[in-house]
């Protein structure tokens, strides 16, 4: 009985797994065109905040636990939409990279490389930062510093303006 469930829940996570991989492909979309559509803002100063420890040892000590746990929870849910949204964005540049690295040589070539490694670390870094997330709004009062080095979220926003030229083109899928 336990096999069959630890059986049935592997080949459910490796479905979603692949429907995840497979969901983000558009046929014959310019990645560019996608990431300037579908890009995300996100907020990092705010994201810093929302994850600060320091400031929900100020939250806890302001206000009533009932209420900090209320305040608490919405706080770590608006952080998980950032990491979410950050996780979306390195996927996009991933796609543009991929993309660069098919149509381009040389130069065009390292930079795309470049551009998916940073991308591939920002991605792990935010499901990682998202697990840590969800621990924290099951138990608000813990004190988890949410492992989430931004640096390289805010690297890969100026890498992926600085390093990817528009001028290449991509092909048709």
């Amino acid at each position: 009985m336990t096999a069959t469930v630890i059986i049935g829940f592997t080949i459910a996570v490796l479905l979603l797994l692949v429907w995840r991989l497979t969901r983000d492909s558009s046929a014959g979309a310019d990645p560019l065109r996608l990431w300037e559509a579908e890009g995300h803002k996100v907020n990092v100063d705010a994201f810093r905040l929302l994850v600060d420890p320091d400031e929900a040892v100020f939250l806890w000590k302001s206000v009533p636990a009932l209420e900090f746990r209320r305040l608490q929870r919405k706080r770590i849910r608006l952080a998980l939409q950032s990491a979410h949204r950050m996780a979306c964005n390195a996927a996009l540049l991933m796609r543009v990279a991929t993309h660069a690295r098919r149509a381009g040589e040389g130069e065009i070539a390292t930079a795309a490389d470049q551009l998916m490694f940073l991308c591939y670390r920002v991605r792990v870094n935010a499901m990682i930062a998202e697990v840590y997330l969800v621990l924290r709004w099951i138990f608000p009062a813990w004190a988890i510093r949410v492992p989430m080095a931004l640096e390289r979220y805010e690297r890969l926003l100026q890498v992926s303006v600085t390093r990817i030229p528009a001028s290449v083109t991509f092909p048709a899928k």
